[in-house]
């Protein structure tokens, strides 16, 4: 008997109905760990490493193996495999996961191409608790979460290491913002023309750099006052741009403006940083805007991301799993908002919206193929995209977290807060 057929045995799955939506998205996750257990790469000093695609202008051009990053890189399994194996309790998931936390510790890549940000850069090894992530990590010409001082700054915070580097990235994110009819925003001067406008949204936008921010202000009393300044004035400027009946925050990037529902440019990440800036408040944090504010403009995105995923649900269920764009991924597919009004139960106390998310998430995998490396990906070729953010590693831990709520973190803030219990 597998490894994965013995939890599934100790969980108690065999007579539980076929109907039962938590059994399904169980049994679901359990296939996905399997999948990240059998693509692992053993090099030759026996460390794990996974595969990720090359994309180019047309989508997936190639496969390599090696990549280091958060989003669609060996941390973002080892985080998600670190987390599965003792929420599962899958031994040979914590076993890999230690291992490859153990190899990306242990060589650090140097030189001036090297990235620091939190999703595509070294930053993001402080999510994992074996592997001292922010140690070294100096400067990036960027500012957002992905690969700029914003992601630096929540690593470090997440470390509770090097106060004064954080202070002088406060003052250097104040420095590059520009000051808006309404609040602060963020253009990216490394670009030119409309490539460079400011943006809003979770990835690249001002609601990355708050919640950057506003978990620096958490860690550190004296940084507060000027990071929850700056935090307000960028909370500000992206207000201006909500729209209710939309449901959320556009994607202003090069192109039409649209008005996604996505974790890295819509309403899944903007009302997921909304929500983590409510449970900072009833931590403690004493936030200079009004959090009535924060929780409407959370609850607008909980409005529009519940409405994406029950359309996300029902679509796979008529047309099949591939008439879902993204799949069940983090940041292109139906996992973002499935993730943020799983979270919005939470913080928000409203049991309905998990099991909303529990029965979108059955859905999906009572109609998807038995194995999850044929199941759409969040990036286009991309097939058996193995990824955190784009592919099965980070659909794994959302469908833990609602299988087995309170053992997993929230897959949409990246394990911010820790694990919540009690739901």
């Amino acid at each position: 008997m597998s490894v994965a057929a013995r939890a599934r045995e100790h969980e108690g799955m065999g007579g539980q109905e076929p109907q039962d939506h938590r059994a399904l998205v169980l049994d679901a996750a359990h296939r996905c760990v399997d999948l990240l257990v059998r693509t692992a790469i053993i090099d030759d000093s026996g460390h794990p490493t996974w595969p990720s695609w090359e994309m180019g202008p047309a989508g997936a051009v190639g496969v390599v193996a090696g990549r280091r990053s958060l989003y669609d890189g060996d941390a973002g399994v080892v985080w998600a495999l670190t987390h599965l194996g003792t929420a599962l309790r899958r031994p040979d998931a914590t076993e890999l996961a230690a291992s490859g936390a153990d190899a990306l510790g242990r060589h650090r890549p140097t030189g001036p191409d090297v990235q620091s940000g939190l999703l595509a850069g070294e930053a993001g090894l402080s999510l994992l608790p074996r592997v001292r992530g922010t140690d070294g990590i100096g400067w990036s010409e960027g500012s957002d979460l992905t690969d700029g001082l914003a992601g630096i700054l929540l690593s470090l915070a997440r470390r509770h290491r090097h106060e004064e580097h954080a202070s002088a990235i406060v003052a250097e994110l104040r420095h590059r913002s520009r000051v808006e009819p309404w609040g602060r925003s963020w253009p990216d001067h490394r670009l030119e023309g409309d490539a460079a406008r400011p943006l809003c949204g979770l990835a690249h936008g001002a609601s990355g750099i708050v919640w950057a921010l506003a978990e620096a202000a958490a860690v550190w009393p004296r940084l507060a006052p000027a990071a929850l300044e700056l935090a307000c004035e960028a909370l500000q400027w992206e207000a201006s741009w909500a729209e209710p009946v939309r449901g959320g925050w556009p994607d202003l990037r090069e192109g039409d403006v649209t008005w996604p529902d996505l974790w890295c440019h819509g309403a899944a990440g903007a009302g997921a940083v909304r929500l983590r800036l409510l449970e900072l408040a009833d931590a403690g944090l004493d936030l200079p805007w009004s959090t009535d504010t924060t929780r409407a403009e959370a609850e607008m995105a909980v409005q529009r991301c519940g409405r994406a995923m029950t359309d996300a649900a029902e679509l796979t269920v008529t047309g099949g799993p591939e008439a879902v764009a993204g799949g069940w991924t983090l940041c292109h597919g139906a996992g973002g908002p499935a993730g943020m009004v799983a979270l919005a139960s939470d913080v928000l106390g409203v049991h309905e919206h998990r099991e909303r998310a529990l029965a979108a998430a059955a859905a999906f995998v009572a109609a998807a193929p038995t194995d999850p490396g044929e199941w759409p990906c969040g990036l286009r070729g991309a097939d058996g995209d193995v990824s955190l953010a784009t592919g099965v590693a980070g659909t794994a831990v959302l469908l833990a977290d609602l299988a087995r709520p309170g053992l997993v973190p929230s897959l949409v803030l990246l394990g911010a807060g820790g694990v919540r219990g009690g739901r």
